[in-house]
């Protein structure tokens, strides 16, 4: 992990062709899985990168961050806004005699699957399967699983339309 965080902070912040580049390079070693190029803008974080497997396609906005202690599956044509936050784990947080740093991290694997676009802000919470063509408005906390080609938002998402 520290490795990980090493290679990866170096790369982190590197702008134009050169840092796409790169961060590529670096994404296709330590990733589980890279099927094809992907456009990772700077300042984007990942924890447990072999536990990402990506399709063909993929991009990604400025100042993201994607756990994937669980797992993180993401499909072709996949995209990204800024300042979205994807985690596989969640802390517990039942019993109130123990701080929740000491209480145990429920790891869940979240799915994103093709053509699906995030938007800036959203938050993607462990266990949620993001079906083919789904769109997550800016903003949106998804806490369930979506249907294939359907528009959510708000917090919590819900369902505002299928697109056509």
């Amino acid at each position: 992990m520290e490795l990980e965080s090493y290679a990866v902070g170096i790369f982190r912040n590197i702008s134009g062709i050169l840092g796409y580049g790169l961060r590529y390079f670096v994404f296709k070693l330590l990733f589980g899985r890279l099927d094809s190029m992907c456009l990772v803008q700077p300042n984007v974080f990942f924890v447990d990168c072999r536990n990402i497997k990506c399709g063909k396609n993929f991009a990604v906005n400025s100042n993201t961050y994607i756990n994937a202690v669980a797992g993180v599956e993401i499909g072709d044509n996949v995209l990204m806004g800024p300042n979205i936050v994807i985690s596989s784990g969640e802390h517990q947080f039942a019993n109130s005699r123990v701080p929740v740093t000491l209480q145990p991290i429920v790891k869940k694997k979240i799915v994103i699957e093709d053509g699906v676009w995030i938007g800036a802000n959203a938050v993607i919470m462990p266990g949620v399967t993001l079906a083919e063509g789904t769109v997550v408005g800016a903003g949106a906390v998804v806490t369930k699983s979506t249907e294939p080609f359907s528009v959510v938002i708000g917090v919590p998402a819900r369902k505002i339309k299928t697109r056509v």
